[in-house]
């Protein structure tokens, strides 16, 4: 299988990153390019409750706080330095935002935790992400299962 670019969906969970170290090791021993993606959830919702103004200071903060967690990723994830890599932020739903982004910019192997951060109400609403991703992308998927810590 030729492999020349990863992508890796994070939430900033522990899953996400267990995916993102995975997919680490695969550019290091592909030499290919890694793209780390992380979806701002539409919270188009709390426009009815903010006024405009509020509403688009809280869009931005989310945005500022991501690219700082992206940012970090680096500093946690030192082999990041070894590797060809981009991050970006959208804003939507996530499995339809990181669908888009495969079928945008293709890529030859997606890497994704099999649990990212759980929000029930969320998850009744929109589902599993990775259920999703798993069913529609039309490229290969690595789903990664965090270990269980020993209690």
């Amino acid at each position: 299988m030729q492999i020349n670019s990863i992508l890796v969906p994070t939430d900033f969970s522990e899953d996400s990153y267990y995916a993102l170290e995975h997919a680490i090791e695969v550019a290091q021993l592909r030499q290919c390019k890694l793209t780390i993606l992380h979806v701002n959830h539409d919270e188009s919702m709390l426009f009815h409750y903010l006024s405009e103004r509020e509403y688009e200071k809280f869009k931005q903060e989310a945005l500022n706080d991501a690219r700082i967690e992206l940012e970090k990723i680096v500093e946690r994830f030192p082999k990041m330095k070894e590797i060809s890599y981009s991050y970006h932020i959208r804003r939507g739903i996530p499995y339809v935002e990181i669908l888009d982004e495969i079928e945008k910019n293709p890529v030859d192997l997606v890497v994704i935790g099999s649990h990212g951060l759980s929000n029930l109400a969320l998850k009744y609403y929109y589902g599993s992400t990775v259920e999703k991703i798993v069913r529609r992308a039309k490229t290969s998927i690595l789903v990664t299962r965090t270990p269980e810590k020993k209690k």
